[in-house]
């Protein structure tokens, strides 16, 4: 159904939602930066003990702010992953922010004026907590729920999900073989008349290593609509392989990576890898869990060590909390994996490895 204006209806829907998307990312940032100042101004105002006669109107600030502060998170979080849905490293950089505000208690009493004995303080530091539980569980969400949607296309239709483009009329036969990183005639896409006929198939070589192919080559079409007769001897067929000439290296590359086999072939191999991952950074943090912990802890006290220099403050004897090491080192992970995969997508469907 199209509008009085000759526009989709879908194409309205999607700019209105993409309207507002923007207004709840801006206007929710907004508020978000200004409740945050006034939650953290009361955090540093209200540490000093000589500031206790004002609790009362610090707690009526901090009663008002919190709804703000994660009501805004909320919405920046919602306009955020709309707007830059696909885009891992958005959620990955909101989840870090959502981390960095629920430990705020652990590090930014090391730079305020005295310790959070006050309750307005400890009212603060609950709220800025509570904005970042909330962010935390949209990062999270959004970021596991991309990676799992785009490993799923992936490992159902390949390239597909980019949008490539095989030519009209290319489907998969009736009558097929389908053996998992099998060679080019094992694969669905390669047509039964053609492999009875391709010298490739009875050399039992592949034609992303030839470089040629049923898909590309003319000279194997017209071989088999011929009824050439191809040698059994896998020696003697691979002689009968045709080798154009006309073309470059880097051209012959460029038809097998625009190539419905080879692109079959390489959406099996990013399925075959897929778990790997996924199994490489579990059985790592399983087996490196306490010496990772350990590091990570000392990583923490080190920095603490240089805010208390920085703050003209003795260094403490103050212990990191188990809770804050253990969440630091999944974030860490989480984040690791998911570049990871970005990164072995990239190389297996744009690079073509």
């Amino acid at each position: 159904m199209s509008t009085p204006g000759g526009r989709d209806l879908t194409e309205v829907l999607s700019d209105f939602l993409s309207l507002c998307a923007r207004i709840l990312l801006y206007v929710g940032g907004v508020a978000a930066g200004i409740s945050g100042a006034v939650l953290i101004f009361t955090i540093f105002k209200m540490g000093d003990s000589s500031a206790a006669a004002g609790t009362a109107d610090a707690l009526r600030n901090v009663g008002l702010m919190q709804p703000i502060f994660a009501i805004s998170l909320l919405a920046v979080g919602i306009g955020s992953t709309y707007l830059f849905w696909g885009e891992e490293a958005v959620s990955a950089v909101a989840l870090v922010l959502a981390a960095a505000l629920f430990f705020l208690p652990l590090y930014l009493p090391l730079m305020t004026a005295g310790p959070d004995t006050n309750e307005a303080v400890r009212k603060a530091y609950a709220a800025v907590q509570d904005g970042g539980t909330v962010l935390g569980i949209i990062s999270i969400v959004s970021l596991l729920t991309q990676v799992g949607i785009k490993s799923r296309d992936r490992v159902k239709v390949g390239v597909k999900a980019d949008s490539l483009k095989y030519g009209k009329g290319v489907k998969e036969e009736t009558e097929k073989n389908n053996v998992f990183l099998g060679k080019c005639w094992q694969l669905p896409y390669c047509r039964k008349f053609v492999r009875e006929r391709c010298p490739i198939y009875h050399s039992r070589r592949t034609c992303w290593r030839e470089q040629t192919g049923c898909m590309c080559e003319e000279e194997v079409i017209k071989g088999a609509m011929e009824n050439r007769p191809i040698p059994k001897d896998a020696l003697l067929a691979a002689n009968m392989i045709p080798r154009n000439n006309r073309l470059t290296v880097d051209q012959k590359r460029e038809r097998c990576r625009n190539c419905v086999i080879y692109n079959e072939h390489q959406r099996q191999k990013y399925q075959a890898l897929l778990p790997t991952v996924l199994i490489f950074y579990v059985a790592l943090y399983a087996l490196l869990r306490t010496p990772l912990l350990e590091a990570t802890k000392s990583m923490v006290f080190n920095v603490n060590r240089v805010i208390y220099g920085l703050s003209y403050g003795a260094a403490g004897t103050n212990q990191v909390p188990p809770v804050f090491v253990e969440g630091l080192l999944v974030v860490t992970f989480i984040v690791m994996l998911s570049y990871s995969l970005k990164m072995l997508e990239y190389a297996v469907f744009k690079l073509k490895l």
